[in-house]
């Protein structure tokens, strides 16, 4: 069984998949070589929500997406989708434990069985409506792009996006 699969009839993960990575009108789409069939969005917030940890519920992102690569291979590509009002900005400690708890929780312990393999093809998207080809971008936008995750012999990088980007075919 495929890896999409899988997830897809997990007992658990199963319950949070959904068919598109959005929220507040900000969202990721997907390139147009990429069928549906050959992907899959993991609402990781909402499995943590539902864990009912109150206070204690770890920062988490918004959705985990795997995609089965052309030379049958996957992609994983990890993604925060922030609506970022006028000056309010976002919290750049709780933007990087997101990440963590995602890479390191969720895929390495919680799940590691099934989602701890080696992707061919990693990226980390932090997608939010605040504009990023401003010559002064901001301190803590600087700060998230420069923030480093080993994972899996990796060294990996957030890239900030503006709303709706496209998530391309893995090769």
């Amino acid at each position: 069984m495929s890896l999409i699969n899988t997830i897809k009839t997990h007992e658990i993960l199963s319950k949070y998949v959904e068919n598109e990575c959005c929220e507040n009108d900000v969202c990721v789409t997907f390139d147009s070589t990429i069928s549906t069939e050959s992907t899959v969005i993991i609402k990781v917030d909402k499995f943590y929500n539902n864990l009912k940890l109150g206070k204690n519920t770890p920062p988490s992102l918004d959705c985990l997406i795997i995609r089965k690569c052309v030379s049958d291979n996957y992609g994983l590509t990890l993604v925060e989708l922030k609506n970022i009002h006028s000056g309010s900005g976002f919290d750049i400690i709780n933007m990087q434990e997101k990440f963590k708890t995602t890479l390191y929780d969720f895929i390495k312990e919680r799940f590691k069985k099934e989602l701890d393999i080696n992707y061919s093809d990693i990226k980390l998207f932090f997608v939010s409506n605040q504009e990023i080809y401003k010559r002064d971008i901001g301190l803590k936008m600087e700060v998230l792009i420069n923030t480093k995750f080993r994972f899996n012999e990796k060294s990996l990088m957030i890239t900030p996006y503006m709303p709706n980007p496209s998530i391309k075919q893995c090769y």
